[in-house]
């Protein structure tokens, strides 16, 4: 990928800063493992961090020589241990949490892309075709996390309700608008209740079928064999979409109050729900999370994109020693290579916070959710751990991942924009500008609140105002740039 036609710079004081620090690596015995700085993302650090980072180093160690350091550390934290020139070994990096390719393009990170392939070739292997989304102006900076590497979109219903009570037929696939009827079958049943789950942040991954530019604005429509960039109110299903959110508000199948509502998740009688998952997810479908019985229906995706491609991601920083890169991607290979090695970070100390059942899926132990409840993706490797069962009864398919990757193989919608991204640098103060100006409207857009036939032309005099026009055209010339190039 060609990240514009702009210079790599390094500031010259992160840099010095980070070399510093780089080298008060200190002298290790012979028999030392080699020891690593991980920070990564997580919202809240387990009780039993300590006790099952010391079972993965002792395991790593015996395997590989080298233990790890892991911070569990809040978005808040990892930005600002980036903005001052901290050191790290390996951090965490994405499209949406300290953004890979701004970072790579600054020379904040490794360029890993002869020693990946000299040092930790069966990483190299695994990671196979997503090293693309990794590549910055040819050169690779990056681990891709494989995971669920496109979004799929999907409805949530109550299937004792609808399938049992109702008799009606939950297809594993339906159409965004295909909700309506079991919205309308469950608000004439209960007139005073409110069908479909909303609060204030709107429909997670409401936009993912359209390959995000500037995010909510300005997007490129997945599968034109000539893509182009337009603003929202230019897509046609984003538009129809906004508009079907104002009718079923209007019906009463949205809570008039969803606006200025935080989470809806307490509330568990709602029967219909959004998620954004991949084909095979369990982690919706406990009914003694709900109360009932849950079949979920994709009505997007899989689409994939750098964005998408990007959504995990680990790196080692720049002012790193060879070794220490050395060190950090044989590390990264074991989580990628080594089951028993990702389960103990994934999900803890077997026989305390989790257990193999027959099919080798593990089921998680009381104490498991109480003292080591964490994310899989910031740790490494989702599709290299084992698959999660819900209970006993209701137990996953361990060949999960190999499905979901077929799947993309298969179906998946793929951008044609062969990696590109925008340098937003370069028209910063536009957006700013237009992001600000929806932002004014959001709350009430992505609710249902409002009538987006009103709302959007308002909004658009405003971003036009703005320069939204000249912001595009920017864009778009630099996309023709770089598929020229490419």
């Amino acid at each position: 990928m060609r990240y514009g036609k702009s210079v790599k710079i390094i500031c010259a004081a992160l840099s010095l800063i980070l070399l510093l620090e780089g080298c008060r690596q200190g002298v290790r015995g012979a028999n030392e493992p080699v020891r690593l700085r991980w920070v990564t993302y997580e919202t809240a650090v387990p009780s039993d961090l300590k006790e099952v980072i010391a079972a993965a180093n002792a395991y790593s160690a015996d395997k590989i020589g080298v233990v790890a350091d892991i911070e569990l550390q809040p978005q808040e934290m990892i930005n600002l241990i980036m903005a001052s020139g901290e050191y790290y070994d390996i951090v965490f990096t994405s499209e949406w949490l300290n953004n890979y390719d701004t970072n790579a393009a600054k020379g904040l990170y490794y360029d890993i892309t002869d020693l990946v392939k000299e040092e930790t070739p069966q990483l190299y292997d695994i990671i196979g075709e997503y090293w693309e989304a990794a590549e910055v102006d040819g050169r690779l900076y990056g681990i891709p996390t494989l995971k669920d590497m496109g979004s799929e979109m999907m409805y949530r219903l109550n299937a004792d309700y609808f399938e049992g009570s109702k008799g009606m037929d939950i297809p594993e696939k339906m159409a965004f608008e295909d909700i309506e009827p079991f919205l309308k079958a469950y608000k004439d049943d209960h007139p005073d209740k409110y069908p479909l789950a909303m609060d204030k942040s709107g429909v997670p991954g409401f936009t993912k079928f359209l390959d995000t530019v500037i995010d909510n604005v300005v997007f490129i429509p997945y599968g034109d064999d000539e893509p182009k960039a337009i603003p929202i109110w230019e897509s046609d299903e984003l538009m129809e979409r906004y508009r079907l959110l104002h009718k079923w508000y209007k019906l009463g199948y949205i809570d008039p109050d969803a606006s200025a509502i935080e989470s809806t998740t307490a509330d568990k009688s709602i029967p219909v729900r959004y998620g954004v998952a991949w084909r095979g997810y369990q982690g919706y479908s406990n009914p003694d999370d709900w109360g009932f019985n849950v079949k979920t229906s994709i009505y997007d995706g899989p689409y994939l994109s750098r964005a998408t491609e990007q959504g995990a991601m680990l790196a080692v920083c720049s002012a790193c020693s060879r070794e220490k890169a050395e060190a950090a991607l044989k590390y990264i290979e074991l989580l990628n290579t080594d089951r028993k090695f990702r389960d103990i970070l994934g999900y803890g100390i077997e026989g305390r916070h989790f257990e193999y059942l027959e099919n080798q899926t593990v089921l998680r132990t009381k104490t498991g959710y109480e003292r080591y409840d964490v994310h899989l993706y910031p740790l490494g490797s989702v599709a290299n751990a084992s698959v999660e069962s819900v209970s006993r009864e209701l137990t996953a398919d361990p060949k999960q991942w190999d499905k979901v990757y077929e799947g993309y193989r298969e179906y998946a919608i793929k951008s044609k924009t062969k990696g590109f991204v925008y340098d937003r640098t370069r028209k910063a103060d536009i957006i700013a500008a237009v992001t600000a100006i929806y932002e004014n409207y959001a709350t009430d857009l992505r609710t249902g609140t409002s009538d987006p036939d009103v709302v959007i032309p308002k909004m658009r005099e405003q971003m036009e105002a703005a320069g939204i026009k000249e912001l595009l055209d920017d864009i778009n010339g630099q996309l023709q740039e770089h598929l020229t190039e490419e």
